[in-house]
């Protein structure tokens, strides 16, 4: 019996020795680039679009990415990147591939890039410049928000999200052939964000007088679904459904 438990013993280890270090195959040659400055090899392994913080533009391809990299990695980050230990400085996360100091940057399991959730000073300056540009555009009552989450155009309307203090969600319509400087036509807030299963697909939902507002957000569809679902209901039966025609 103790036989067989030191054997079972010997082989939990060896698995859990080799589940511990798989990623770093895949990490090697990432941090190898890094190390090595190399845009045009970082570049080629980005998974595109690469999104940024709202409302900075998503990077679209390899030649944005370039253009755009000391905006993205900063010295700092790519010293970080560049000196990083392998082993101990990047960690399988299950399903959601492979992750770099408690989240600066991941890698899928192709060792391709698809989040950097890092920001460094510059692209902060930028985004928050380009937040005080919107809020001048928008109707005096719905400057103040802490970040814009998305704007939409469906048939009939044209719809805004923003992020208000302590993760509150506020939203506001407008006909479709309003500006976003008109006073909105409904105002809601106390919005709530849900997760959609596993791929990254999400949805905001505002109650308001009997009435339900849910903008479903799609990251993960096919080539065919839009980028987004605007659906309404009153007492709970579904009096409207709009895809995202513009987002």
């Amino acid at each position: 019996m103790k036989y067989f438990a030191v054997i079972f013993l010997g082989c939990f280890i060896s698995f859990s020795t080799a589940a511990a270090t798989k990623h770093i195959s895949i990490v090697k040659p990432v941090v190898a680039a890094f190390k090595a400055g190399d845009e045009a090899a970082i570049a080629k392994r980005v998974h595109y679009p690469l999104k940024r913080k709202a409302p900075l533009q998503a990077i679209e391809n390899e030649q944005m990415f370039i253009e755009k990299f000391e905006q993205i990695f900063d010295k700092q980050f790519v010293e970080e990147i560049a000196n990083s230990n392998i082993r101990h400085d990047w960690e399988m996360m299950g399903w959601r591939g492979i992750m770099f100091d408690s989240g600066k940057l991941w890698l899928d399991f192709d060792g391709s890039i698809w989040a950097v959730p890092y920001e460094s000073e510059t692209e902060k300056a930028q985004r928050e410049a380009l937040i005080d540009e919107q809020k001048q555009a928008l109707h005096k009552s719905l400057r103040e928000f802490t970040k814009s989450i998305l704007t939409w155009q469906t048939k009939k309307h044209l719809i805004r999200i923003d992020e208000l203090a302590d993760h509150q969600y506020r939203y506001a319509a407008w006909n479709r052939d309003q500006s976003m400087q008109d006073e909105p036509s409904l105002v809601i807030t106390g919005g709530t964000l849900s997760f959609d299963g596993s791929g990254g697909n999400h949805f905001y939902t505002f109650t308001n007088n009997g009435y339900r507002y849910v903008c479903h957000v799609t990251a993960l569809g096919t080539e065919h679904s839009p980028s987004g679902l605007l659906e309404v209901f009153k007492n709970n039966v579904q009096i409207l459904s709009e895809p995202v025609l513009s987002y």
